[in-house]
């Protein structure tokens, strides 16, 4: 969709476009978003690919999912062995494309990441292409009206730890962590397998801040969101935001608290996280405020773990995620 129409659709006005950062109002609130490229919100400069395209003499285009800042994401087949993969497009030198290049090379293929194909380039893109199976967890949400049990939920959350603890060894962060950026699939042992799937912003941990601005969104750390330098503990956090969304709490939301700005709204939470909270809950309150602590120490990952496990009594976080197929769409429905 053009940027005009999206400005339209959701009534609201061009205000300011400057230093990266594009500014939109409603008449009565103002939204900075901060660009990595200003000019991909005012016009996505990539052709649209008929499905049905051959591209690198390999990948057949089978769907198009949609085009996000500057980014056009596609579903498709790799010909030489029949897998499904996924293609993201992106003007030439948008900084994304050697995120991704860079965090593959140390990263491809292992437990929660996808493996990488390629990286070519067609007249007015770039492409990367890597395997993916699943569906997003935000679809899943969506079809559970953002709730699913606190059981599943502490699963989930203790496989997207162990994911980022991995990346963290091999030296990068995320940066990204959301419900649109996790896939759940059903693997070869029946049992629902939890991956990511964006990659964009991921960077080497000690790495000096660059033009790849990230999107701040609802699941960013307060620290990250007044423009600190991202850290591991602020990957964690993202989670503990995640399952928090699992849980049907989103004091973040876009369409929570108009009268507060992005920062404002983390600023509460973190003064008192409690009190959005269920009682079933709580213990993600006290693990919020335990990571926020370890920035003047360091990051336990085992802590992190052992707060998982303690969550119900005689619990096992490493059990299955339980789930059903709904009948009538493709996704794997978390109970």
């Amino acid at each position: 969709m053009k940027n005009s129409m999206f400005l339209k659709k959701v009534k609201m006005k061009l205000y300011q476009l400057k230093s990266n950062v594009l500014t939109i109002s409603n008449g009565h609130h103002t939204f900075a978003l901060t660009s990595l490229r200003a000019d991909v919100f005012i016009l996505n400069k990539m052709s649209y690919i008929p499905i049905g395209t051959i591209l690198n003499e390999r990948f057949v285009m089978e769907r198009h999912l949609g085009a996000w800042y500057g980014e056009s994401c596609y579903h498709g087949k790799d010909s030489q062995d029949d897998k499904q993969i996924v293609l993201k497009a992106f003007v030439p030198a948008d900084p994304r494309i050697q995120a991704y290049v860079d965090f593959f090379k140390e990263c491809s293929g292992m437990q929660g990441i996808p493996t990488f194909i390629a990286h070519f380039s067609t007249d007015d893109s770039e492409f990367i292409a890597h395997e993916f199976n699943g569906v997003v967890l935000r679809g899943i949400l969506n079809a559970r009206m953002f709730h699913i049990s606190l059981e599943n939920t502490i699963r989930l959350g203790y496989r997207l730890f162990r994911i980022l603890h991995a990346i963290h060894l091999k030296g990068y962060v995320h940066k990204n962590i959301q419900p649109l950026s996790i896939v759940c699939d059903v693997g070869p042992d029946e049992e629902l397998v939890v991956n990511l799937s964006y990659f964009g912003h991921a960077a080497r941990i000690d790495e000096l801040p660059s033009n790849n601005r990230i999107i701040l969104g609802p699941h960013h750390s307060l620290h990250v969101s007044r423009g600190g330098a991202y850290s591991r503990i602020d990957d964690y956090i993202s989670v503990v935001l995640v399952m928090l969304s699992c849980q049907t709490i989103n004091p973040f939301d876009f369409n929570t608290n108009w009268h507060l700005t992005h920062v404002q709204k983390k600023e509460n939470f973190h003064a008192n996280p409690y009190a959005v909270l269920t009682p079933e809950t709580m213990w993600l309150g006290d693990l919020y405020l335990q990571l926020e602590e370890m920035r003047s120490d360091r990051l336990s990952h085992l802590q992190v773990m052992a707060a998982l496990r303690r969550a119900v009594p005689g619990f096992d976080p490493q059990t299955a995620i339980t789930y059903r197929n709904a009948a009538d769409s493709v996704y794997h429905l978390i109970d």
